[in-house]
């Protein structure tokens, strides 16, 4: 029995998880593209067909897609932009960060394989971002990719 809920707002998640990463290792002027080029380096998410191809704008989709995430995150009170062009996480917005993370590891101690079936439910949802909600909530230095408390043979951090 799966107890992972499906997110309908994956990007907004993994946008709050990068720019919390981002301010532990110390950038707390976080511009779009670093946001956005810190996603992708760091495999936070997963990316499919036409993804990369541009949208009216020139930006990429998948960007489009995370700018998108980035006004409804700013709504919601979980990020802000104290000046143009800067994206900074909130105390709101770690704190819901910090309270996803910590329900995960729960329902991960309680039943591990679970974990595979929200995973395969999830767009853009991966094992990476998955293992660094984890060390979130254990308290683990998210500087750097955390050690992966499950490996699915497919997918790395």
């Amino acid at each position: 029995m799966s107890y992972f809920q499906p997110i309908d707002k994956e990007e907004q998640l993994i946008l709050l998880l990068a720019l919390h990463i981002l301010e532990k290792l110390g950038n707390h002027r976080i511009k779009k593209i670093q946001a956005l080029r810190f996603i992708r380096a760091r495999g936070l998410a997963d990316f499919h067909d036409g993804d990369f191809e541009p949208r009216s704008n020139g930006e990429d989709k998948w960007m489009n897609d995370f700018s998108w995430a980035r006004e409804d995150a700013k709504e919601r009170g979980f990020l802000s932009m104290p000046d143009i062009g800067i994206w900074r996480l909130t105390d709101a917005g770690r704190n819901k960060l910090t309270e996803l993370a910590e329900h995960w590891k729960e329902l991960w101690e309680r039943d591990a394989s679970s974990m595979e079936a929200f995973l395969a439910r999830c767009r853009r949802i991966n094992e990476c971002t998955f293992s660094h909600m984890l060390a979130i909530a254990s308290g683990i230095d998210v500087k750097r990719a955390p050690g992966m408390p499950v490996r699915l043979e497919t997918t790395a951090c």
